[in-house]
């Protein structure tokens, strides 16, 4: 099976220079290695650095080895190890790219299915924090259920479901800190749509009390701002929600809290009606 090293220039020859370039001067018999003109030197040395844990040593002998063993039997065991060498310098993005060329590459191969997981894997690494973009962690639970649906009896079943778990957690608290902010900076009407949208998509969430209860606040504010003509409905509107949240949070510790901004909404309501019929 032939493959190309075009689809590597650009990045592998970064990942060669800093290689290249975190080598200690004097290191005589490794420049001696880099300049043999003997692949099987390179292979049996290239062995060596990756066993011993010197991977930035072996990665430019892996590369050279991509184009000499090409077509050859040796070629998918150097592609692999190739693929290894990025996990192993924690280069997640080189990483991830070669294992999945591999498992392309070598679809019959004993180690795709592996290198498919690995692949995801560092899609999972990739994830960053709940306050950042979340582009990584979409495509690492993509990824990560692409795998399940291919693998469907894999031992790593229930690794994939728990990493799934934790990705949907960052969206969920993504989402989440979107929805307060609204509400921490004093925007009551954007806040409650919001959160609102906030429960809709996340019924189940570990924050649908804490959202419930803002809205019935966030109503109950907007509503004393209002204009005097806009009042009444908008009281309405905090004390329908109340119940709402009363009824699905009957043993909730801001329960009283959120009577005490009903009982706020019915004198307003009151108020503001009767005002407005003068």
């Amino acid at each position: 099976m032939r493959v190309s090293t075009s689809a590597f220039s650009g990045g592998l020859f970064l990942g060669v220079f800093v290689a290249l370039a975190t080598i200690p001067s004097g290191c005589g018999d490794y420049q001696k290695v880099l300049k043999s003109t003997d692949p099987e030197l390179k292979w049996t040395r290239a062995q060596e650095y990756y066993n011993d844990d010197r991977c930035m040593q072996a990665l430019p002998l892996l590369q050279e080895l991509i184009g000499l063993y090409r077509g050859t039997e040796e070629m998918e065991d150097v592609y692999y190890m190739y693929a290894e060498a990025n996990l192993c310098i924690e280069d997640w993005y080189m990483a991830r790219y070669t294992m999945r060329s591999f498992s392309k590459t070598f679809p019959n191969s004993d180690r795709s299915e592996q290198a498919e997981f690995e692949a995801a894997l560092c899609s999972y690494r990739l994830s960053p924090e709940p306050n950042l973009d979340q582009s990584d962690t979409r495509t690492a639970m993509d990824e990560l259920q692409l795998f399940l649906d291919r693998h469907p009896n894999s031992l790593r079943r229930d690794t994939c479901n728990v990493m799934i778990g934790a990705l949907r957690s960052k969206l969920e608290t993504k989402a989440w800190n979107g929805a307060k902010l609204y509400f921490t900076t004093s925007k009551f009407q954007s806040a409650t749509k919001a959160l609102l949208n906030f429960m809709s998509d996340w019924p189940a969430s570990q924050y649908a009390e804490e959202a419930q209860f803002l809205v019935v606040k966030c109503q109950f504010l907007y509503a004393e701002r209002s204009t005097l003509r806009r009042q009444p409905e908008r009281y309405a509107d905090a004390i329908e929600s109340y119940f709402t949240f009363a009824a699905r949070f009957p043993e909730s510790e801001r329960l009283q809290e959120a009577e005490l901004y009903h009982r706020k909404c019915r004198q307003g309501l009151n108020r503001a009606s009767k005002e407005t019929d003068i």
